[in-house]
């Protein structure tokens, strides 16, 4: 639910700030193309982001967790509207691809990882060379979107990673994202050695960056980008139970 609140919210913000006006290699969006009116889309962010805050309150109560997971719940539901809302926001000046690592790989995995363990009265180990994997194949859904929007996001001053440092950088930061998953961390992390089966497809997914032209060349690019993390995913988990 954090999930689709963040994207209704980002939704909303980019309207507002005009970073909508020109994606024409990017899918629709429902506030630029009028689908939808702009205080409807906020308003169901705020709905999703509100109830996924009560959730996080029950599972909390239910796990009898530390204090310290109210204080994760409430950081995810503050990063999922300033991630392009308020005065500062992340993806706006270079720290979007640090977000997603941090929270969609160290906090989505790690609080995930503890919370089953403690309500199942188990001891908790964390596991952070997973989380990093799975961290960084999610930023490679960013970097994608990122570098396909390169040129409206120059010139709508969106100040992410590639637009400052160039789309030469994003195809690198592409292939690095994808050697740390795949190479480094199941090299740090034995229990991970199935990911070695995802090197081609980082390799297929590489040569496909370049290639990219056309909307649909990166809506293509997009899907498999996507596939790969769940298939990564479905092996870090089958890996780690390998060993249980």
């Amino acid at each position: 639910m954090v999930q689709i609140g963040t994207n209704l919210a980002n939704d909303y913000f980019d309207f507002i700030r005009g970073s909508d006006r020109n994606r024409v290699l990017a899918p629709t969006r429902a506030v630029a193309s009028g689908l939808l009116r702009p205080n409807h889309v906020r308003n169901a962010a705020y709905l999703f982001l509100g109830i996924s805050f009560a959730v996080g309150i029950v599972i909390y109560n239910i796990s009898n967790g530390p204090h310290s997971l109210f204080w994760i719940g409430l950081a995810c539901i503050s990063c999922a509207v300033v991630y392009t809302g308020g005065p500062f926001p992340l993806a706006y000046n270079g720290l979007g691809d640090l977000f997603v690592i941090l929270f969609y790989g160290f906090i989505a995995v790690e609080a995930t990882h503890f919370v089953l363990l403690v309500e199942q009265k188990a001891l908790y180990t964390p596991d952070f060379i997973a989380a990093l994997s799975i961290g960084c194949m999610t930023n490679i859904l960013l970097v994608v979107n990122n570098y396909r929007d390169y040129e409206e996001d120059k010139k709508n001053k969106k100040n992410t990673l590639i637009v400052i440092f160039g789309r030469k950088f994003g195809f690198f930061l592409f292939i690095f994202c994808n050697l740390i998953a795949l190479l480094i961390c199941p090299f740090l992390e034995p229990r991970l050695w199935l990911l070695y089966i995802c090197l081609p497809l980082s390799l297929f997914g590489a040569i496909k960056i370049q290639k990219a032209k056309t909307k649909k060349e990166f809506d293509q690019l997009l899907s498999f980008s996507a596939i790969s993390l769940l298939f990564s995913g479905v092996l870090s988990t089958v890996g780690i139970l390998w060993y249980y």
